[in-house]
């Protein structure tokens, strides 16, 4: 079993030259941080449909457990399980069989 690390938290980008105070530098910025919500609000999209696809797979698990869980306690109570027939030792048992020969 893997164990996650805890995360810190997420820092915002930083130049490395500081960029002189003008309205394109402002625009920049605020293009930047636009872009940095739409990766942010994908991210957490993509996390949701993650969460609800884990959920539904839990109640799957779940429910197998239960059903194995019922046949265990079958088993050990020397039920027979219902849903497999009875097989012969063989199929020469049941009927006769016909053999022949085909070449080609």
């Amino acid at each position: 079993m893997s164990f996650l690390r805890a995360r810190g938290n997420i820092r915002p980008k930083i130049s490395t030259m500081p960029r002189p105070k003008t309205e394109a530098s402002m625009q920049l910025e605020l293009y930047k941080l636009a872009m940095e919500k739409q990766r942010i609000q994908q991210e957490l999209r993509v996390l949701e449909e993650r969460k609800q696809q884990l959920q539904k797979r839990l109640v799957v698990v779940n429910n197998e457990v239960v059903e194995v869980g019922k046949k265990t306690l079958e088993f050990r109570q020397g039920v027979p399980d219902i849903t497999q027939p009875a097989t012969p030792k063989s199929i020469a048992d049941t009927k006769k069989l016909d053999t022949f020969y085909l070449e080609y």
